[in-house]
C-alpha cells in the first residue's frame, strides 16, 4: 500500500464489460441519492471524446493525452488505466481520499485495471467492488451494437475485453446480474448491496 493515510470510509466500484448498463446505474444512484452528504460521485478524467449528451465536469473530465500525461507527473491519480489500447482513464486523488478519511462514501464506475490498482492503494476493508454481469454474451453484444455506429473492428475488441472482465468476476465482492429489460431493478439490487455494506460499517 502507497498510502499512510487512515481511511474509514468505502470505495465501492461498480464494474463490468462495455455496454452492461454501468453509466447508465451510476447516473440513477446519483439522482436518486443527490440529497445524501455522506456519498460523493468522483468524476473520472479521461482522454476519449465525449459522448452525445456528455458534459466536461460531470460525466466526466476530458482532457488531451498531454493534459493527462502532465497529471500523471504529477502524481494527481489515485489509479489509471488504457483502456480499449487508445484512451487513458485515470480517478483524481483528492475528493476521494477525503471522503474516505472522513467516514463517507464513494461511489465510482471502474473497469478490472482500476480494481486491481486500488488493491495497492487502498486497505481491502475500505473496497467493496459490485461486478455487473450481462445476461449473456449475446445480449451484451446487442447491447454495444445498439449504441452507436461502431466499426466491426471495435466491437470484437470490445467483446473480447468483455470476456476477459468477466474471467475475473469472481474477484469482486458481489456480482449482479443486469437483466434484460429489468434495469430498475438491478439498481434496486445494486443500492441495497451498498446500503448494507455501509450498515456494516457504521455499527
Amino acid at each position: 500500500m502507497s498510502s499512510s493515510k487512515k481511511f474509514t470510509g468505502i470505495f465501492f466500484l461498480i464494474l463490468g464489460p462495455s455496454g452492461v448498463g454501468k453509466g447508465t446505474f451510476l447516473r440513477q444512484i446519483k439522482k436518486d441519492w443527490e440529497q445524501r452528504t455522506d456519498i460523493i460521485f468522483p468524476i473520472t478524467a479521461t482522454t476519449r471524446k465525449p459522448r452525445k449528451g456528455e458534459k466536461d465536469g460531470e460525466d466526466y473530465f476530458f482532457l488531451t493525452k498531454n493534459q493527462f500525461e502532465a497529471k500523471l507527473e504529477k502524481d494527481e491519480f489515485i489509479e489509471h488505466a488504457i483502456v480499449h489500447g487508445e484512451n487513458y482513464y485515470g480517478l483524481p486523488k483528492d475528493k476521494v481520499f477525503a471522503a474516505l478519511e472522513n467516514n463517507n462514501y464513494v461511489i465510482r464506475e471502474l473497469d478490472i485495471q482500476g480494481l486491481w490498482n486500488l488493491k495497492k492503494i487502498l486497505p481491502p476493508e475500505n473496497i467493496f467492488s459490485i461486478f455487473l454481469m450481462p445476461p449473456s454474451m449475446k445480449i451484451l453484444e446487442k447491447r454495444i451494437r445498439g449504441r452507436s455506429n461502431l466499426p466491426e473492428e471495435e466491437v470484437r475488441r470490445r467483446l473480447e475485453t468483455a470476456q476477459k472482465e468477466i474471467e475475473h468476476a469472481k474477484e469482486c465482492d458481489a456480482i449482479i446480474t443486469s437483466e434484460e429489460g429489468k434495469i430498475n431493478e438491478g439498481i434496486i439490487t445494486v443500492k441495497n448491496r451498498i446500503l448494507r455494506e455501509i450498515a456494516l460499517n457504521e455499527k
